[in-house]
Order: C-alpha cells, then structure tokens, then sequence
C-alpha cells in the first residue's frame, strides 16, 4: 500500500497525527527517529520548538478531523520519553527517567577506582574461562553492577574512562566499554534498572568463549580466514554459553546477549539467521555497541576510526545489519562526538569532548587543549558550544572534524575534566 503523506505546519498539528518526517536533520533534534505518533499537547509542543512543518502519515494517523493548512509556532521545550519502536520484546513497560545526578568531575573522581576494578574482574573471568575453570558469576555481576549505577548517575563518566584505551588489551577492554556503552545506550531509552543490569552483564560476558579459541584465529579479519576457519572461529557463541549456562543465578536475558548478539536484523548473522524483532532487544542492543566499539578501536588487523565515521558506518547499515530506530537511539544517546573524542574547531583550535548537551548532540561542551597553532594551551579552558560562542571573525564556534586519538600528541589521560 502507498505511503500517503501530507506536509502540515506546526502549528496547526493534532494528537493522533503520525509524524513521518522532520524539517530539519534528526540528530539536530531532541527527537528519538522519525517516526511516531503525536500523543498529547506536550508533544505539539515540543514539535513547535524544532520544527516549523513537518510530514504526517495520514494512513497511520489516528484523527477524525482533515488534516490542517500550514503555519508555525514556538514553545518550550521538553525531551520526549524513548520510542515504543524501540522497547522490543521485553513486554510492556513503563521508560524510566534517569536524572543526572553527580557532576561529571566528581563522578569521574568516583568511577575510575572502580573503572580499574571492572577490567581485573574481566581478566580473571577471562583466566577462568582459558583454564576451563567455573566462571564467577558474581564477579561479572558486581562488576556490571558498578558500570550501571555510575551510568545512571552520570553517563559521561564513565564514556569518558571507557575513552582511556588500552592498546595491548582490545579483548578485555572491548568487553568493558561495550557494557558501558550498552548501559549508555538502555539508559537513554528507559530500560528499567533490572534490565540494564542484564544488559550490562550480558555485554560484558558476550565473548567471553573467545578465551576458547585457537590463539592463531584471533587477531585477525574474520574476512581473511578460511570457511572453516570462520566456522570454528563462530564457536565462541556456543562456548560462552556452555560455560554460562551452569552458573546459578543466570536469566535468559543475559544468556540471549551472549547467543544473539553476532545476528543481524537483515538474516545475515549467525549462529541462527535470526532477522528483525526475532533477535531479542538487548541482543540487538548489543551488536550495535560491539560493532560500534569494535570499528573506533585499534585492533591488531585493522586501524580504527573516528566517531563520526563510525556513525556514518552505522547509519548506512540501518534496516541492513540493524534496526534503524535503534541505530538512531544510539546515536542520540551517545552523540556523533561522544565524551572524550578529540575535535578540531572551526577557529582551528584542537579540544576534547567533555560532556553532552543532550538536546543539541551536535554543541556538546568542550575542552580547548591546543590553540590554532596547535601548541598546548597552558590553561585549557571549557567552551559550551551550545552557546554559540563567536571566534575571532564572529563566527559561530563549531566543531569542525573529528580527530583521531592521539592526533597532536593529545594524551587524553592527561587531560583533567573540569566540566559541570
């Protein structure tokens, strides 16, 4: 059936109206995809803010009256709650809010002790895994337990130390920063705090078969390995697994990370073609963050890329590799700069990503570290790009580009957060 869309004013918008498309760029605003219903005045609301017109979808909107002329409007705005679109097959419930709690410098200053402990509790699961002992359920546990109330305290913080990459480590550290993420990305779509837990301790244990792997088949492109080769490689799922399925205390939803989260939304993945709504959400969840992680690390057969390359990578798998609502989640929850990426400003100034404006993920805040000449600034100072600081030709101060980790000798682990 033909889509049969009709271009209506702001202002002059209805609940039960289905809004199909925007007027403007998505990842400019607060807005969770293009694609929803209009469910109370608020949403009008917030629409007026953004927008001045947008595209309705009369067959899948819900409304009695015609459909109205154009005009526009403004009004405050408020963030809306995560898309039903989203919430997969967890069942019904209600998106929780998280605020933000502790300032960014000071949950830093919190998580980074605990930060340390998360990647040993990795290295000892990992030895136990190798040596074919019990895994340490608990260990994990707490460990995804840390990750997640930090997160929900600050979810900054801890992409900020996720950021800190060690790279003679990629196993491990993969895994904790995909479980950080992972509890980034349920956060900011409301995921109850038992399910982010879950989430989070799947994320952390989603390879942990690889410890049972030849040592020759990793550390290198699944590309440049033979089809059996691939096929024994593939294993790792089912060894994981079978390790986790004999710990006491385990669910199913943890367990469904672990098995699902190599399939992809097209069929294309393994171990079981699983397409679409058949992959559980959080599994779903996890590919994205694993993959995202995987392709912005340096790894022993491939160099990494920037942030917004790896945005642009993932945007261009929506509805291919993964859902599409929740490709555009991830990148509203963790912006196209994400907390601790190195970025060239327009007045030719080099700064770190320090925290989000979650309404404007474009002008998040930033640290400045080197002037236009790219010397290091003995006094870095914090530019909030959401206010539209002027540069020196009174010109709007934006980011430029992205840069990679490292670039100019920035040691990101020497850059002090001072951010609110």
């Amino acid at each position: 059936m033909a889509v049969k869309v009709e271009k209506v004013a702001t202002s002059d918008l209805q609940v039960g109206m289905f809004v199909s498309q925007l007027d403007r760029p998505w990842i400019e605003t607060p807005f969770p995809l293009q694609g929803f219903p209009i469910r109370s005045q608020d949403d009008i609301e917030k629409l007026r803010v953004w927008c001045k017109f947008v595209l309705i979808d009369v067959r899948r909107s819900v409304i009695n009256a015609a459909l109205p002329p154009h005009a526009v409007s403004d009004r405050p705005v408020v963030r809306p709650a995560a898309p039903t679109a989203v919430r997969g097959n967890l069942g019904k419930f209600t998106p929780t809010r998280y605020r933000t709690s502790q300032p960014l410098k000071r949950e830093v200053a919190t998580a980074a002790p605990y930060h340390r402990e998360i990647s040993r509790a990795m290295l000892h699961l990992l030895g136990q895994a190798r040596e074919s002992k019990a895994l340490s359920f608990p260990v994990a546990r707490k460990a995804a337990s840390v990750v997640v109330q930090s997160v929900m305290r600050n979810p900054d913080a801890m992409v900020w130390l996720a950021r800190l990459k060690d790279k003679d480590s990629y196993g491990y550290s993969h895994s904790v920063r995909a479980s950080i993420l992972a509890s980034v990305f349920g956060r900011h779509i409301g995921l109850p705090e038992d399910v982010l837990l879950n989430l989070a301790t799947g994320t952390l244990l989603m390879d942990i078969g690889m410890a049972r792997m030849p040592r020759e088949l990793l550390g290198r492109a699944e590309a440049s390995l033979s089809g059996e080769q691939q096929a024994e490689l593939r294993q790792h799922v089912r060894y994981g697994l079978d390790m986790l399925e004999s710990c006491d205390n385990i669910n199913e939803q943890i367990l469904g990370v672990v098995q699902y989260h190599h399939e992809r939304h097209d069929g294309s993945g393994y171990p079981h073609g699983l397409s679409g709504s058949q992959i559980p959400l959080l599994a779903r969840i996890a590919g994205i963050v694993d993959t995202y992680d995987a392709i912005t690390s340096p790894r022993p057969y491939a160099e990494s890329v920037t942030s917004t390359e790896a945005v642009s990578n993932l945007y261009d798998q929506r509805d291919k590799a993964f859902q599409s609502a929740l490709v555009e989640q991830f990148i509203q929850a963790i912006g196209v700069y994400p907390t601790g990426t190195l970025v060239e400003l327009s007045n030719n100034e080099v700064g770190v990503v320090i925290a989000q404006n979650p309404t404007r993920r474009l002008r998040p805040q930033v640290m400045v570290v080197l002037d236009q000449d790219k010397r290091q600034l003995s006094m870095p100072r914090v530019v909030n790009l959401l206010e539209v600081e002027r540069d020196s030709h009174d010109k709007p101060l934006t980011i430029a580009g992205c840069l990679k980790a490292g670039a100019y000798n920035v040691d990101l682990a020497r850059v002090q957060v001072n951010a609110a």
